[in-house]
């Protein structure tokens, strides 16, 4: 039968009373009994020592045993709490460490059904987190201008399918410090998006040509801030005019 600390404690002063009402009805058998004073004192003596010694013992193993259990049990569950506190929240929970303890075992049945909760929760937010990405990705494809998203290292985070076209050597794994063209006008465009995420500046209108060449580039950018206001990267949008937009 599963008890709760409650009840053990409840059960092991009820003993203790037992003890003490046992001695009471000992003591008056032994009156009850007795043939002369002598005798009487010398038996209630040896019976108020034997439970004394018996009451002590319990009294220490009562005062020991309790605390023992409370701690063991609350030891297990912070051990646990910790590790959902790290991110773990497919822990396995054996409630059997728990089977002889209903308090603490409704206590992890309780956390286990947290734990449910928050796990569908993620899963829903990951889900939603997946269809706007998916939204705004076939939007920023539909556009006709070349759209490239990058970290405050350079590191390219998304490139619409025209740039890809573009730039094919160009990727998600591409880091905008290492793109090297032997094309002026091209390092140029790459090297006004490194210099604006360097020293976190927005882009406006930014043209960028080549004198006696037909090639030309329209480049806006915004930069994006953390909570903190501290730079993270920036989004860039490259138009290409003239011959350049058709090639």
């Amino acid at each position: 039968m599963k008890r709760s600390m409650k009840q053990r404690y409840h059960l092991m002063l009820g003993i203790l009373l037992g003890l003490i009402v046992a001695q009471f009805l000992v003591i008056l058998f032994t009156i009850s009994q007795a043939n002369n004073l002598y005798t009487l004192a010398s038996d209630i003596q040896s019976i108020l020592i034997f439970f004394l010694f018996v009451i002590f013992i319990y009294m220490v193993v009562m005062f020991n045993y309790l605390p023992y259990r409370l701690s063991r049990s609350i030891n297990k569950v912070k051990a646990l709490i910790d590790e959902i506190s790290n991110g773990n929240y497919q822990i396995d929970i054996d409630s059997s460490l728990f089977e002889h303890d209903s308090d603490f075992e409704e206590l992890l049945f309780s956390v286990q059904k947290m734990l449910d909760i928050i796990m569908r929760f993620d899963a829903a937010k990951a889900d939603k987190i997946y269809e706007h990405h998916q939204r705004i990705s076939q939007l920023i494809n539909l556009l006709p201008e070349l759209v490239l998203v990058a970290t405050v290292n350079g590191n390219i985070v998304y490139i619409n399918d025209v740039f890809r076209a573009k730039f094919p050597a160009i990727s998600e794994t591409t880091n905008l410090n290492e793109v090297i063209h032997k094309n002026d006008f091209y390092t140029q465009i790459f090297e006004t998006i490194t210099e604006s995420l360097r020293f976190g500046n927005n882009v406006y209108d930014h043209k960028v040509d080549i004198e006696g060449s037909s090639q030309t580039a329209l480049i806006k950018g915004s930069i994006i801030r953390n909570r903190k206001g501290t730079v993270s990267g920036g989004v860039y949008i490259l138009e290409l005019i003239g011959d350049e937009a058709k090639n």
